[in-house]
Order: structure tokens, then C-alpha cells, then sequence
């Protein structure tokens, strides 16, 4: 464990404390986003003379969570507003035509976006000169030139002093928020209470589990599980009978069912689970939402089959650039993940909807995905993301064109050395290392997430014993025992039941984690990788 705590440059008691809290709140002022009081007081303006505000969130988890915080906090704070989110589909990413045309509809005078409009100039240019003041906030990196907006929050802007640059969507529009609160004579700590929500995002969209972000987390988790809103219990589908939440279970529980709106129907529904106190209405909203997520799944792996045949076509290649028409067009960032996994390549996936392409992207470690996109940008419509994850638009007769371009751009980008799929492991342990003990102290130091993965543990020469096949066959579980002492703890692969040499000496790598199960807790092993002894 100590030597794990040196490679993250945590060398005394207090730099672990240190860390493990993160920054709090009460050390970072908001006013040093750059706008950021130009913009809070022009939120507190709009509740004195009660204009009509609207906000515009982007459809995904990060988007849908920014909207609800925001429509929670000023409702509450006494605004009169509406939200929108917009159509997949029909509206694309991000700002959209018919988001403006709906501000004018609903007589706004001030329109915030939340987790979007940082490339938006026309869009925002046209609602400012028709009487709409724009607030953008937003996390993702900026254009050569700011939007002509009436003020533009965001972190990553290059005159911004703000310290904490990895925030999520949601967490800048938290800031704007309690900086309003306070420019309105309201108290800010009464929307401490929303950072279950602000936790949620962070998972999500994963951003750096370090500093600001690492303390809201802690703290909306801490809230999730002890006082946990009706409608995070909804998504949890009982996890919380099961043992403490953790960061994982936003990820993989809330996160994927959030999403599953927005990708299978809209994402306005997720928004109205999130807001909604009534019981039978967020039941109902909960069965709807865990509907999609099921047709979700099925459409993703039909989708998957399809995209891992197509790209053998292109095995050669430096990057994927898959597209197909009628692939649905909300299992498409997922779909990139897995090829991502499967080839270890940056993959673009596209689908073509009205005579457009859209799709989205992922890369593999060692490539700024952001960069690539924006070498190869010349044929595309449009972009947006960062450096892991991003999406885009083209026309079809630019798609052969991008194709070579983005191949050129991750050639030149992507680094030789990183080309081979890899895993760091923090330490060589002995099965025995393995323990109870062990496990406690990771616990301490928990969340986990980006910027501060779990320890990756080595064991060597071990041997697997009392093998099963769950899932029908998809999973592997076993246990990993030390054939010199006996030693064993068990253990679980998620997608794993198929590799073909298990009975003989393996050297593995895995997570150690709690595994709680009928209200007992138990030690387990998260197999990330295995392989035959001796191979390296």
C-alpha cells in the first residue's frame, strides 16, 4: 500500500488525508471562473424583475443531471423557468435551432446551456439579437474564439484563473448555482443537498476523481447512502439492501439507466425522474427507463456484432472509421467503447440519419481524441468532446476523405509505444498479501475512478480451482489459490468465459474489492486480465 501512496506523490499522513478528502468547497471560490459574476448576476437580475429562464442541457448523464440540479435549485430558489433537452435524433448534439425557437415560444429572456454551447456561435449570435441573453456553461475545450454569448463559464477557457479545470457539466453548472444563491441573498449551503446528483455526474462522465471533484463525490455519495432521493433509489433497482454504494454502482447502475433515455426515447425523461417527488410517478418513470435500458442492450450488441464483423475490413488501419446506415444512433458511443476494448485502436462509429452521418468516438491510451478530430476537422460538419470521448457530424460524401484524414491525424498523434495494448501493475502480491486487511484500507481511500484508478495487483504462477461459467458461459469464476501455501480468495471476470487455458498456471491481474452479498461482506478478486505463466 505505501508503495502504491508514492506513485500517486503521496509521501506523509497528511498528504493521504490530504488527498483522499479532496478540495472542499469552502477553498475554491467560484468567482474566479472567468463570467462567473457577470453571469451570477444576471441570474439574480432574472429572479428580481421574474423573467423566464430556460435551461438547455445536453441529452446525456452529464446533460440531464446539469438541467435537473439547476431546475431543483432555482425553483426552489424562487425563478420562474423551464428546461429543455434536446431530441437526439431530430436535433443532434448539443445548442439546436428548435431549442431557440422554443425559448422564444415560452417568452425567455435568458437561456442558460449547461454541458453544451461552447462552439454554438450562430446559434447563440442569433437568440442574443433576438432579445435572449445566453449563458453558456460548459466543460468541454473552446474554439479559437469564445461564442457571442452574453457570458461563458467554463473552466477550460484560457483566460480562466479558476483552479479546478475537470469539472463535469453538471459541477460548473453547480457553481453557477451557489455563486447566484449568494448574489440573490440566498444561503448556498441549502443546495448542498443536490450533490447526490453532482456525484452522479462526475461517475458518469468520467472526469478526475481528484481535488473539487473528489470532495463532491464523497459527499453525494456519503447523501445517496444515508439519505438516499426517491428517484436515485429508482435507478438503484434495491442496490442499496445490498451494501454501501460506491462510485461503481453510479456508474454502471445509475449512469447506463439515465443515459438509456436519452439514447432509446428522450432524454427529457430522465430529467423529469430526477425532479419528481411523487412516488407512483417515479415508479412508473423507473419502469419506463429500465424498459429502455433492456431494448438498450439488445440494440447495442446487434449493432456490435455488426461493427466487429465490418471492422476486420479495416484491420489494417491506425483508427476505425465504421459507418453503416441504420445503426441506431444511441448505442453508438458505447458501441466505440467496445471496439476500442476489442482492437485497441481510437474507432469512429457512424450511422446516417436524413442524408447526415453523426456518430461518436472513442480513442485508446496515448491518443488526444480532441486533437485528432480537430487535424481532420476540414471534412466534417461539426465536433465536439475531449481528449477520451467525442462526437461529430458529416456529410457522406466526406466520409472516405475523413476517413484518410483522422488515419493520418492518430498516425502522426499516437505514439508507437502506446499501440500495444498494456497494464500497469502497481504491485506483485502473493495470494496471501491479498487480505482482509488489505481490503479495509482500500476501502479508505475510496472513490476510485478516473485520475485514480483501484491498485492493480500482479499475482504470478497461480492456479484457478472450483472454475465455473455464469452467465451462460459469458463470465468466469474461480478461485485463485497459491499452489505453494494454499492460500486462495475468490474471484469473478466479466466477459472472461471464454479463454481456453485455465486449468494450467496463470499469472493474473485483478482489483481486490468487497463483495457484499445477503448482508455479508466477503474479500473477492475482479480478474482484469489473465494469462499462461511465463509469457511476460
Amino acid at each position: 500500500m505505501a508503495t502504491f501512496l508514492l506513485q500517486h506523490n503521496m509521501r506523509t499522513l497528511e498528504d493521504v488525508k490530504g488527498f483522499i478528502h479532496g478540495t472542499p468547497l469552502a477553498q475554491v471560490n467560484p468567482l474566479l471562473m472567468a463570467d462567473m459574476d457577470k453571469a451570477s448576476l444576471r441570474l439574480a437580475k432574472a429572479r428580481e424583475n421574474k423573467e423566464h429562464v430556460m435551461l438547455f442541457g445536453d441529452y446525456d448523464v452529464d446533460g440531464t443531471t446539469a438541467v435537473s440540479v439547476g431546475k431543483i435549485a432555482l425553483e426552489q430558489g424562487g425563478w420562474n423557468l423551464s428546461t429543455y433537452i434536446p431530441d437526439r435524433y431530430t436535433e443532434g448534439y448539443g445548442l439546436s435551432q428548435q431549442g431557440i425557437d422554443a425559448a422564444l415560444e415560452r417568452g425567455a429572456t435568458l437561456m442558460i446551456t449547461l454541458d453544451c454551447g461552447i462552439k454554438a456561435h450562430d446559434l447563440i449570435g442569433q437568440a442574443q439579437s433576438k432579445g435572449i441573453d445566453v449563458i453558456v456553461t460548459d466543460h468541454h475545450q473552446p474554439g479559437k474564439e469564445l461564442p457571442p454569448a452574453f457570458a461563458v463559464v467554463d473552466p477550460m477557457r484560457n483566460d480562466c484563473e479558476y483552479p479546478e479545470k475537470s469539472l463535469s457539466g453538471c459541477g460548473v453548472g453547480y457553481m453557477l448555482w451557489r455563486s447566484t444563491y449568494a448574489k440573490a441573498g440566498l444561503d448556498p449551503h441549502d443546495l448542498d443537498e443536490l450533490l447526490d446528483l453532482v456525484a452522479v455526474s462526475i461517475g458518469a462522465d468520467m472526469v478526475p476523481i481528484l481535488g473539487l471533484n473528489r470532495w463532491m463525490v464523497r459527499q453525494g455519495l456519503q447523501r445517496i447512502n444515508e439519505r438516499s432521493r426517491a428517484s436515485l433509489q429508482a435507478l438503484l433497482q434495491g442496490r442499496l439492501d445490498k451494501g454501501p454504494v460506491n462510485l461503481q454502482d453510479v456508474v454502471f447502475s445509475i449512469g447506463p439507466r439515465i443515459n438509456a433515455a436519452g439514447r432509446m426515447h428522450h432524454g427529457h425523461l430522465a430529467v423529469d425522474l430526477l425532479c419528481t417527488p411523487n412516488p407512483q410517478l417515479l415508479k412508473d418513470l423507473g419502469q419506463n427507463i429500465e424498459a429502455f435500458n433492456a431494448q438498450r442492450r439488445l440494440t447495442e450488441q446487434q449493432v456490435l456484432d455488426e461493427a466487429l464483423t465490418m471492422a476486420e475490413s479495416f484491420i489494417d488501419d491506425v483508427a476505425l472509421v465504421l459507418c453503416k446506415k441504420g445503426w441506431h444512433k444511441g448505442v453508438l458511443g458505447i458501441v466505440a467503447q467496445r471496439l476500442v476494448q476489442a482492437f485497441h485502436k481510437p474507432v469512429v462509429v457512424l450511422t446516417e440519419h436524413e442524408g447526415v452521418l453523426a456518430g461518436s468516438a472513442r480513442t485508446a491510451d496515448g491518443l488526444d481524441l480532441y486533437q485528432a478530430l480537430d487535424d481532420s476537422s476540414s471534412h466534417l460538419t461539426q465536433f465536439g468532446g475531449h481528449r477520451a470521448a467525442a462526437g461529430m457530424t458529416l456529410l457522406p460524401k466526406n466520409l472516405l476523405a475523413f476517413r484518410q484524414a483522422f488515419n493520418e491525424a492518430a498516425d502522426h498523434l499516437w505514439p508507437e509505444a502506446k499501440r500495444q495494448p498494456s497494464l500497469r501493475i502497481d504491485a506483485l502480491l502473493s495470494v496471501k498479501e491479498l487480505s482482509v486487511e488489505l481490503c479495509t484500507l482500500l476501502e479508505r481511500l475510496e472513490p476510485f475512478g478516473m485520475g485514480f484508478p483501484s491498485p492493480l495487483w500482479g499475482l504470478r504462477n497461480v492456479r484457478l480451482q472450483n472454475i465455473s461459467k455464469p452467465g451462460q458461459g459469458k463470465h468466469l469464476k474461480a478461485d485463485v489459490v497459491d499452489p505453494q501455501t494454499g492460500d486462495r480468495v475468490s474471484g469473478i471476470g466479466f466477459n472472461m468465459g471464454h479463454l481456453p487455458w485455465i486449468e494450467q498456471a496463470v499469472d493474473v491481474a485483478v482489483h481486490l474489492e468487497w463483495n457484499h452479498f445477503r448482508g455479508s461482506q466477503t474479500r473477492q478478486l475482479r480478474f482484469v486480465d489473465l494469462q499462461p505463466h511465463g509469457q511476460g
